[in-house]
């Protein structure tokens, strides 16, 4: 029942954590990451708010949601070498990614209660202005990082009710319209919920900050992941190249083959204009012929009538008595 309270205020507040999706192909989903681990209710919703149980190896796209329930947890392999692990009780959504290997890369991550951990990729490293955490009260960002961000919203038992950012590894910020304070490692910040105050850095990791049995796991893969960002970066930048050879070879051919239509019915629309000119000039050779038959025919009966009038004529003149001729006395 907790979980379909969750689901139904997320629904209700989801659109404030909408963004424009990243360009790309038509109808295309963008891969954000896939499963590496699950455990316990956990809950992806699409775009059109549809869920589905994941697994092992199941994909995570842009725009998606994860719900876990009080048992549930989730690891995230993601497309930019990093690792997002789902805590229990936490809504959140992979709003904008985008992971192509170069400066337009971006994670953008709407984070409505609960909290996750993350061992950030190259996007982090290399473009880490283009990484943030939302929150329902502040900004979070960071610096190629092992972090964990955890929002408490009003009314929860778990604590002060607000933004919390705990650093494993690395550095992170945390900013609102009061200001912005650094976190650095083994330190947590904290944006309170609705005084009007600046971000603080607390005195000690409060204690909601709980490991789960994957914690120590998920810290020894920091350096592993921080080692292998460059080389994967490449890797994807080559793939993506190579990819986007294949498919200009793919639109040649095709252009080719368009080339070659256009070719063909052309040549094919000649030919026919050659055949209908052929075909005018012999009905209009067989009706000149035929005029000229029907004008000679006319002629040979004109000249007969005129002979038979001519004979008939002389006929009558033979036929008619000379004058008498008067003497002259």
């Amino acid at each position: 029942m907790r979980l379909i309270g969750w689901l139904a205020a997320w629904l209700w507040l989801a659109p404030a954590f909408a963004q424009v999706p990243a360009p790309g192909a038509p109808g295309e989903p963008v891969v954000a990451g896939r499963v590496e681990l699950v455990e316990g209710d956990v809950r992806f919703f699409d775009r059109a708010r549809q869920p589905r149980v994941p697994k092992v190896d199941d994909q995570i796209l842009e725009g998606e949601s994860i719900v876990t329930g009080a048992d549930g947890e989730v690891h995230l392999r993601m497309e930019d070498g990093g690792l997002i692990a789902v805590r229990p009780g936490t809504k959140m959504r992979i709003t904008n990614f985008r992971a192509q290997g170069d400066a337009s890369d971006r994670l953008l991550v709407g984070l409505l209660e609960g909290s996750f951990r993350s061992v950030t990729g190259w996007i982090a490293k290399f473009t880490y202005r283009n990484y943030t955490v939302r929150t329902p009260t502040a900004t979070i960002g960071v610096r190629g990082t092992d972090h964990e961000p955890f929002y408490i919203p009003e009314g929860s038992p778990l604590g002060e009710p607000g933004t919390y950012d705990r650093v494993h590894e690395g550095g992170t910020y945390i900013q609102t319209r009061h200001g912005r304070i650094e976190v650095d490692r083994g330190r947590a910040g904290f944006a309170h919920f609705r005084r009007p105050e600046r971000p603080r850095l607390l005195d000690r990791v409060p204690d909601h900050f709980k490991p789960t049995r994957h914690d120590e796991r998920i810290g020894k893969r920091y350096q592993e992941i921080q080692q292998r960002l460059e080389e994967r970066r490449e890797q994807r930048r080559k793939f993506l190249q190579e990819r986007r050879d294949k498919l200009e070879q793919k639109r040649g051919a095709q252009r080719d083959k368009a080339t070659e239509r256009r070719e063909a019915l052309e040549k094919k629309r000649a030919e026919r204009a050659r055949q209908l000119e052929e075909k005018h000039k012999e009905r209009r050779k067989d009706f000149e012929d035929k005029a000229r038959e029907r004008r000679k025919d006319a002629d040979d009966r004109f000249r007969e009538r005129r002979k038979d009038f001519e004979e008939r004529r002389r006929e009558r003149a033979r036929e008619r008595p000379e004058p008498k001729r008067r003497d002259r006395d």
